[in-house]
């Protein structure tokens, strides 16, 4: 490529650096308070230093910590997604079912593959998207090819561009990489600097940009480009910063960057979490009331002392086995001469920085997340405590769904597709209909099973057997009334309200096989039924002729 394209990129990059400074500048004073192995934005942190130095009360770093913590807890436990295709009809089809719940197991084997770095990716980002509410994470395959790679990136480090639609589509990363590094990666195309370093000093770090942005916004003119890099409409590129030279390029399936974006403002692409801005005053304030509550503290166990210097040769020296000598006149008291100044109210501070934990805690959900003890109350009153919690929950954990797991997943899987994970020869028909054409993955989606969810299908399961109860005692004084309900699909909605796996249930040829069988079995109960009566009446009959004869009627 063109070193002026190069350079064009780095400017570009430059200037997206410089105005996310002040955001930067936010996300270090909300490090500050709440986070304080994130406070780097503007400053340097070293292995060792003691990162909460400047804190004199580590409530609100527990706070955000717990509700970070609580979105892997939540959201991310046991089978909690599944690979759908958004259209009800077609995901309940039995054989869909079936080959979307395999696609769903093969899927998740990628992901937890201990080689991925899920978990640790997105636990680091859970921290980000509650404290700053954009963090940035990235899908990618290892060297081989043979398994995915998930990792989460400081958002310092990261400037992006947003598209049309408000969705990332164009990321600048900065790093460093040192000469030997850049040299195994990129072989030749390095700078003659660079080789040279390779020689004189191996770690001398070089800052590089990796630079992923759609094929058109760079080669959107260059027929011959546009023709290499066609089924690729994205661009990951190495840029050296300081040469402004391309150390390396290639083309994407996707947009390989996730970005999760919490409280967005229309004019800015950086977003903003809403639980610490605000908590940032309380924040502020409780460590500054911890301070003052803490000095009143040591005043009261230690207080402050007031003597005449003229009667002390000394300081007093009041610790344990201390001597002081002092000149008292004959009528004089050792009381008269030497005061002590009473601390302040230590309980009135106390109750005035629990107030303000209290605060922090409304702030951060504290008192909100957790579902409700159901197990002594009755239906009614279980789902109306799930209704509630539901509606505290949701606002929170809602967003993460789609805003960011959702995105995540979808990644990964183009990239799977992408790589053949999937044997999509095997899918039925009418997913092979939907999925035109199959290679490009199609319109498949991700539904996912959390507390929220599983609260919702609980619902429909306790709303089967309170119907099934009131139709029943209805139907004792009409009984025409169960003919009016399809109790096939009521049951089968509850059974999937209890989130049943897809193959419990029978392919639907097998199941009508089932019932034609069920229905000839009926039958021939019923005939043998009918004959057994036919053959009771007919003995009956009989007996009675015998009797009339011996009784001489007949």
């Amino acid at each position: 490529m063109e070193d002026s394209r190069a350079k064009e990129l780095v400017n570009i990059g430059t200037g997206l650096f410089s105005k996310k400074q002040p955001w930067n500048s936010l996300c270090q004073e909300i490090a500050d308070h709440f986070y304080p192995l994130r406070t780097d934005f503007t400053t340097s942190l070293a292995l060792g230093d003691d990162f909460s130095t400047d804190l004199m009360d580590s409530y609100p770093v527990q706070a955000r910590e717990t509700l970070a913590n609580s979105i892997n807890a939540v959201l991310r436990q046991g089978d909690w997604f599944g690979v759908k295709t958004g259209i009800e009809e077609i995901d309940e089809d039995p054989a869909t079912a079936q080959w979307l719940e395999k696609a769903t197991k093969d899927y998740r084997r990628l992901v937890y593959d201990r080689r991925a770095n899920f978990t640790a990716s997105v636990i680091e980002a859970d921290h980000d998207w509650v404290s700053f509410g954009n963090p940035v994470l990235s899908v990618g395959e290892s060297s081989g090819r043979d398994h995915l790679l998930f990792n989460a990136w400081h958002p310092r480090d990261c400037a992006w561009m947003l598209d049309e639609t408000g969705r990332a589509d164009t990321l600048h990363r900065q790093l460093e990489m040192s000469a030997r590094n850049l040299k195994r990666k990129f072989k030749d195309n390095i700078h003659a600097d660079i080789k040279k370093a390779c020689e004189q000093d191996p770690s001398k770090p070089f800052k590089v940009r990796h630079i992923v942005m759609p094929t058109d916004d760079l080669y959107g003119d260059d027929k011959k480009m546009r023709k290499k890099y066609a089924g690729r409409p994205f661009l990951s590129l190495y840029v050296d910063v300081e040469h402004e030279t391309i150390l390396g390029e290639g083309g994407l399936p996707t947009f390989t960057y996730v970005v999760p974006r919490y409280r967005t403002l229309s004019k800015y692409p950086q977003a903003f979490s809403p639980h610490a801005i605000n908590a940032l005053p309380d924040g502020r304030m409780i460590q500054s009331m911890a301070r003052i509550i803490l000095e009143q503290g040591e005043k009261a166990v230690d207080p402050e002392m007031f003597a005449k210097g003229e009667i002390f040769r000394d300081a007093v020296n009041r610790y344990a086995g201390g001597m002081t000598y002092v000149d008292l006149e004959a009528d004089e008291r050792l009381q008269d001469v030497i005061q002590t100044i009473p601390p302040g109210n230590v309980a009135l501070g106390m109750d005035m920085k629990a107030d303000v934990r209290e605060l922090i805690a409304e702030a951060f959900l504290l008192n909100k997340l957790f579902l409700p003890d159901t197990r002594e109350m009755t239906a009614f009153e279980t789902n109306a405590r799930l209704a509630e919690y539901r509606r505290a929950a949701l606002p929170f954990y809602g967003p993460i769904e789609s805003e960011y797991n959702l995105p995540l997943l979808d990644v990964g899987f183009t990239l799977a597709i992408n790589n053949r994970a999937f044997n999509f020869g095997e899918a039925p028909d009418t997913l092979k209909d939907y999925l035109n054409p199959m290679e490009n993955g199609g319109e498949l989606t991700f539904n996912f099973e959390s507390p929220l969810n599983t609260a919702e299908g609980r619902a429909q399961v306790a709303s089967f057997q309170e119907s099934v109860q009131i139709i029943a005692a209805s139907s004792q004084y009409d009984n025409t009334i169960p003919a009016g309900y399809d109790f096939k699909k009521m049951t089968e909605d509850a059974v999937r309200g209890t989130g049943a796996p897809a193959d419990w249930r029978l392919d639907e040829e097998v199941a009508a096989e089932a019932e034609d069988a069920q229905a000839q079995v009926d039958g021939l109960l019923r005939t043998a039924s009918t004959l057994r009566e036919g053959a009771g009446v007919a003995q009956d009959v009989a007996g009675a002729s015998v009797a009339l004869k011996e009784a001489g009627l007949v």
